[in-house]
């Protein structure tokens, strides 16, 4: 019995396997690993959904680094917008004359990652960049920041697995899912 199966999910339509996740992590890492080469990099992780991403990312970067962590929380049921962003963390962020990528989960309306990269910048940091796994294309955009690694592109879909939840479950699948009603 396949796991998705063993775990009783009936309503899981597979989106991107975990094998195409490893290339494009693979890929992706390369390509930082190379604009960054021989800097001080921080990674600052976004809790908790880009756990499974940072954790894959910098086994691929085989570089010096240090790993930051903060929490971002504005969303609501099924993926909706609940308003007011909460930056949990960035106090205390050492990011100060150092380069920093800051790696999320998914880009929606890009409310998120704009608001932490403009507080991020306020730090100090030598430079900036993002890194996302999942960047909605047909979503309206709350800005006209774009990340600089964009793993995927997808519809506007709700997505589970690889660090994604719904409810604090299906983070821990391999691969990502489309949650689809009964």
């Amino acid at each position: 019995m396949s796991r998705i199966g063993s775990l009783g999910f009936r309503h899981l339509k597979p989106l991107i396997s975990e094998e195409l996740i490893a290339e494009k992590v693979q890929k992706t890492a390369a390509q930082i690993k190379k604009d960054f080469q021989g800097e001080d990099l921080v990674i600052v992780m976004v809790l908790k959904g880009a756990i499974c991403l940072v954790a894959d990312l910098i086994r691929q970067l085989d570089v010096p680094l240090d790993l930051e962590i903060v929490q971002c929380e504005s969303y609501g049921a099924l993926g909706k917008s609940r308003g007011a962003l909460t930056l949990i963390g960035v106090d205390r962020l050492r990011v100060h004359n150092r380069d920093v990528l800051i790696v999320d989960d998914i880009f929606d309306s890009g409310y998120t990652m704009a608001t932490l990269v403009d507080t991020v910048k306020k730090l100090g940091p030598r430079s900036i960049k993002s890194c996302v796994l999942l960047y909605k294309k047909d979503v309206q955009k709350a800005t006209e920041y774009r990340p600089d690694y964009v793993m995927f592109e997808i519809d506007n879909l709700f997505v589970v697995g690889y660090g994604l939840d719904y409810k604090e479950k299906y983070r821990g699948l391999a691969g990502v899912y489309t949650l689809e009603d009964s």
